[in-house]
């Protein structure tokens, strides 16, 4: 089933990020719409309102979770227990956020901005069923290498990534039993 997002007339910041929510995404996901939307809104908003102006700041601050924040939280294992799920990190990022930047309007058109999280929900269905093929190839690296913290680590990754939390959190669980740490991974990056 298609999931559907809201139509609205008018994009605040809040809204996009409800939306997202609701769409669990990815690094690559949050990137394309930071680069894509954010950028876009941070710039503007530098322009009409200066680079100390609490909603240009809070900008600033979503482009870099959004480009970056967000997949280096998942690749050092920032994101590991059950709770650790995209709803999770984003909410915990906005967490403490000013209203005025949360009520902000966005430039953008509405059609734009539901045009390009419908089109990040699509890339995320699409995702999850390449991923799944490649689930029980990592479980087959597993049974070849079972006291490997990498492999766990790459398991639990996937897993994150398909939506299993708990298996990905008990595959963490592992891989750092097994002597993983995010300063010797040999994943630096999704």
């Amino acid at each position: 089933m298609a999931l559907q997002l809201p139509t609205r007339k008018k994009y605040a910041v809040k809204d996009v990020m409800n939306d997202l929510k609701k769409i669990g995404p990815t690094p690559s996901q949050l990137s394309e719409i930071g680069s894509k939307l954010i950028y876009y809104e941070w710039s503007c908003c530098e322009n009409l309102l200066g680079d100390d102006h609490p909603v240009t700041v809070n900008l600033s601050d979503t482009l870099q979770f959004m480009e970056h924040g967000y997949e280096e939280l998942l690749v050092t294992g920032e994101l590991w227990r059950i709770k650790d799920t995209p709803q999770g990190a984003i909410n915990d990022f906005l967490r403490g956020r000013p209203k005025e930047f949360l009520e902000y309007t966005l430039d953008r058109s509405a059609d734009y901005i539901r045009g390009l999280l419908e089109s990040v929900a699509d890339e995320r269905r699409d995702e999850i069923k390449q991923y799944k093929k490649m689930e029980s190839a990592v479980k087959r690296e597993i049974k070849e290498s079972p006291k490997d913290p990498e492999v766990w680590n790459k398991l639990r990754l996937l897993l994150w990534i398909v939506g299993k939390y708990s298996e990905a959190s008990e595959a963490f669980k592992t891989a750092k039993s097994l002597g993983w740490s995010k300063e010797t991974s040999a994943i630096v990056a999704l």
